[in-house]
């Protein structure tokens, strides 16, 4: 029976010495690749286009609101309530579509978030399978890898490799 363990324990431990195992950290990896930069660069410039044209929508709108309130003293009730109905029915079509331009903003950050997602997946699981690693793990801030030998860390491969593909679409 010892004998068994003794032989099971050095199976384990020689298939132990053979597995390659790297790291990455995964938010310096996002935070420094092209991809992600041109990413944040075209959803900002989305937002700002998406800001004018809410803001050109709006503006009218202030203008009805101010007008309102310089003349609502001379109005007769019916008037008055007449005019503040319309100015909060058209209050909440501004606030309709600002909300209708959040989700569409944020569904495009989520798509192409999802993309790059998966280009650094494969990325990793084509550098991994061509430099012989058996597991790679990922951490961020103070998450999964607890230690890492430097040797380990592959980040700044995986990254330059990345931002090369990057530069060539």
């Amino acid at each position: 029976m010892k004998k068994l363990l003794l032989i099971a324990f050095v199976i384990l431990f020689a298939s132990c010495n053979q597995t390659k195992i790297a790291y990455i950290n995964v938010e310096d990896l996002m935070k420094d690749y092209d991809g992600t930069k041109a990413l944040e660069e075209t959803l900002k410039e989305k937002q700002e286009v998406m800001a004018k044209e809410l803001d050109s929508i709006s503006a009218p709108f202030q203008t009805k609101v101010q007008e309102y309130y310089q003349n609502a003293q001379k109005m007769s009730v019916s008037k008055r309530a007449e005019t503040e109905q319309a100015l909060q029915q058209e209050q909440q079509g501004l606030q309709a579509r600002q909300q209708q331009a959040g989700q569409v903003l944020q569904q495009e950050n989520q798509k192409l978030s999802e993309a790059i997602t998966k280009k650094v997946d494969s990325f990793v699981s084509v550098y991994s399978k061509a430099n012989g690693l058996n597991l790679v793990l990922g951490t961020s801030g103070n998450g999964t890898v607890m230690y890492g030998d430097d040797n380990l860390n592959v980040t700044s491969a995986i990254l330059e490799l990345l931002n090369q593909d990057f530069a060539k679409k």
